[in-house]
């Protein structure tokens, strides 16, 4: 038995490699890895047959073809996402998911948008959105695609990002050049700030807050220490809060190659409060109106530079 096998075995190879086998199809490495890429969609002809009961209707309006975005499938070990369009409809995005051989949609007013989340770790990226949906229930959807794609998502992160904009005539140079001083405490931070700036926006107030660890036990002369919060920055802007921070790694021995920025509406926060937890620790609470919260650790010696976050927020909000 293990001689024939031994003997059928370099006969399927070779005709796997030498195409006689038609059915076995052959993709490099590269090619396999372009298939996990998000891509855009730039005619009703390339929309996957799922979906094309979608766009019937809108084309059959006289509209021209949506900004839409298709992001595969991936089945990974612990890690599965099914595949999705996401699409601009005027001034709704609508996320639409694979159920069978059919589709969900769901459809975000931009203007009921309460933030936008990006993940961005080596190749693996996440784009997130969570407010009230078109029927006013308190929903969210993530998209997960391979970090080339991501300016494919730069459109729908401005198109909602500047839903709430007045005219404001700040300078977008002068308003990043304040966060020049941040090059001596985290040069990469710096520059995540500036980065984060829509132009003609105007910072207010922002804080760094190094990453927070704790001691768990001591052998010998060496302290271990266990991470309670990763680096992070909130920065008050007159249209934004927007929190940018370290991803935090599965393990020990894994660099922290990657971070996560989060665009709150000022408008959609119903409130900014500061709460002490435990002795040293301060948590910032951002509860939104859908009845989301988020929240984020600082040292105590934070108070004052948060409590003149808070203030500058309510001269804001009472606006």
């Amino acid at each position: 038995m293990l001689n024939k096998m031994r003997n059928i075995l370099p006969t399927i190879w070779r005709q796997i490699t030498t195409h006689e086998i038609p059915w076995v199809p052959i993709l490099h490495a590269g090619e396999q890895t372009r298939l996990s890429w998000a891509r855009l969609i730039e005619s009703y002809d390339a929309v996957p047959k799922a979906y094309q009961g979608f766009f019937n209707p809108l084309l059959a309006d006289g509209q021209g073809f949506p900004y839409t975005i298709f992001t595969p499938a991936r089945d990974e070990f612990f890690n599965r996402t099914t595949e999705k369009l996401i699409c601009i409809l005027g001034h709704e995005i609508c996320v639409l998911e694979k159920s069978e051989n059919s589709f969900e949609a769901q459809y975000y007013p931009v203007d009921g948008v309460s933030y936008i989340e990006i993940k961005t770790v080596l190749l693996d990226s996440q784009f997130k959105i969570s407010g009230m949906t078109k029927q006013g229930v308190p929903a969210s959807s993530t998209i997960r695609f391979n970090s080339v794609g991501d300016y494919l998502f730069t459109p729908i992160l401005k198109n909602i990002r500047l839903a709430a904009v007045n005219s404001n005539n700040a300078e977008q140079n002068s308003e990043s050049n304040k966060f020049d001083h941040l090059m001596r405490l985290n040069y990469k931070f710096m520059n995540y700030a500036r980065r984060s700036l829509l132009t003609g926006e105007k910072v207010i107030h922002f804080i760094l807050q190094p990453e927070i660890r704790a001691p768990i036990v001591k052998f010998f002369d060496k302290t271990y220490y266990r991470l309670i919060s990763p680096t992070h920055i909130s920065i008050l802007t007159d249209r934004e809060l927007i929190i940018i921070r370290e991803d935090e790694p599965k393990s020990r021995d894994v660099s922290r190659y990657g971070g996560i920025w989060d665009y709150i509406q000022l408008n959609k926060i119903k409130s900014l409060t500061l709460n002490r937890k435990d002795n040293d620790l301060l948590v910032l609470s951002i509860k939104l109106q859908e009845g989301a919260q988020l929240e984020n650790l600082f040292q105590a010696s934070a108070k004052e530079e948060l409590d003149q976050l808070l203030e500058q927020f309510n001269k804001l909000a009472a606006k």
